[in-house]
């Protein structure tokens, strides 16, 4: 099953997920039958191509209708952040909804069991952060806009879309909550609102972005509620990535969220290690020199060694030198380049890398035997590479052509 990778510089919100959703592969339709499921009516989801900041996603839209909205379009509570801070602004129902009622009618719909599970979860942490906040217990807690249709949508919708995607981890990579003050029901307060304040204690994030809310408390009850990992490393293969626009246009950050499907059990075959690379330019030696300083470079341990040709000051032609090493071997390995060059100075940089993990074999044939690397790659096909040495030495007894040796070669079994 793929992790759920978000990426939310300019922070995220209930619409702006869905749009990700959607852009990863989730049918509207068939999210807005699931949503059908729940006891409330007088709404559709739209989603539209939109940009900001010259960055294109899905933007969408909970078109609430009339005799379901305020007419004036006053907010009631801390999610109306949620809406006009992203840049649309949503009437409301007129009655306000406690936990207890949200999680009741999610529990006497017919949806899934996991999608009731982790929509419940992502209502609940919000109702602990409202209630902490309030002073009154999570089941006490009216939602003011976060009860009203729209919400509803935003927070069950992402765990249909969860579900819809076979979603088994969600990590969250970076987040940014924005600065200034919001108007809530409550009066005027500072960004990030008390709710959003109270779910994100503990949670690395980043402020100050703007001087606008960009992380309101759906968006954070969903990161919360879903178990998300604040800060984690993914490895593995992106299956697809996508872009969820909010409503604001935003002058200071593109107004969007990144979110990326990762395949991580491509990891049970890949290996991460470090090494450096130290490179050195070269324009007063003669190839043979050249060829010999990188002999002593990987005679010293070198994990590998390549020539690069280059001009230099005054049109000068020459040569760079460069090579990959571990830690153990770096200083060995610098000490012969200066040994066996003309360097006054050696540039070295740090590299992450992933390796397939390799298994070394010795292949027994009537020629012999052959060294050979095997590794399985990330689509299951097996890859083996046989001795470049060993391949030579058969070649010339036998008077083949180097691919005429390797192919019978791959052609044995191990």
């Amino acid at each position: 099953m793929p992790t759920l990778a978000y990426n939310c510089p300019a922070g995220i919100s209930g619409d702006m997920n869905l749009g990700a959703m959607v852009g990863l592969g989730v049918d509207p339709a068939a999210l807005e039958a699931e949503l059908r499921k729940l006891p409330y009516q007088g709404w559709h989801l739209h989603f539209d191509p939109d940009q900001r900041g010259g960055i294109s996603g899905l933007r969408c839209t909970v078109h609430l209708e009339a005799d379901h909205t305020h007419e004036d379009g006053h907010t009631h509570g801390h999610e109306h952040t949620h809406e006009h801070d992203h840049g649309h602004t949503h009437s409301h129902e007129h009655h306000h909804r406690t936990f207890a009622n949200i999680r009741d009618a999610i529990a006497s719909s017919q949806l899934s069991v996991r999608v009731k599970a982790d929509a419940t979860a992502c209502f609940y942490v919000l109702a602990q952060a409202e209630g902490a906040v309030h002073g009154i217990a999570p089941e006490e807690v009216h939602f003011h806009e976060v009860g009203a249709i729209d919400s509803i949508v935003d927070m069950v919708g992402a765990a249909i879309c969860w579900d819809i995607l076979g979603v088994d981890r969600i990590v969250c990579q970076n987040l940014e909550v924005g600065g200034g003050t919001v108007q809530c029901a409550h009066g005027r307060m500072p960004v990030p609102a008390p709710a959003t304040a109270r779910l994100l204690e503990g949670k690395p994030y980043s402020a100050g972005g703007t001087n606008k809310e960009t992380t309101t408390p759906t968006g954070a009850a969903l990161l919360v509620g879903s178990d998300c990992e604040f800060g984690a490393s993914t490895q593995g293969i992106q299956l697809k990535t996508a872009i969820g626009v909010g409503q604001r246009d935003d002058p200071n950050l593109p107004n969007v969220v990144y979110v990326s499907l990762i395949d991580e059990s491509a990891t049970q075959s890949l290996h991460s290690d470090t090494v450096w690379e130290l490179a050195v330019n070269l324009d007063d030696m003669t190839g043979e020199a050249i060829a010999f300083l990188c002999e002593q470079i990987r005679s010293s341990g070198a994990v590998d060694c390549w020539q690069v040709p280059a001009y230099f000051k005054k049109g000068r032609p020459g040569t760079i030198v460069h090579c990959l090493c571990t830690e153990t071997e770096r200083t060995k390995i610098e000490s012969a380049i200066f040994k066996h060059s003309r360097s006054l100075g050696i540039r070295r940089q740090q590299w992450q890398r992933s390796k397939l993990l390799r298994e070394e074999q010795h292949l027994q044939t009537e020629h012999g035997e052959v060294r050979v690397k095997s590794s399985q790659k990330l689509d299951g096909t097996m890859y083996r590479k046989f001795e470049y040495e060993d391949c030579a030495r058969i070649a010339r007894e036998t008077g083949k052509s180097l691919d005429d040796v390797q192919k019978i070669l791959n052609a044995l079994k191990s």
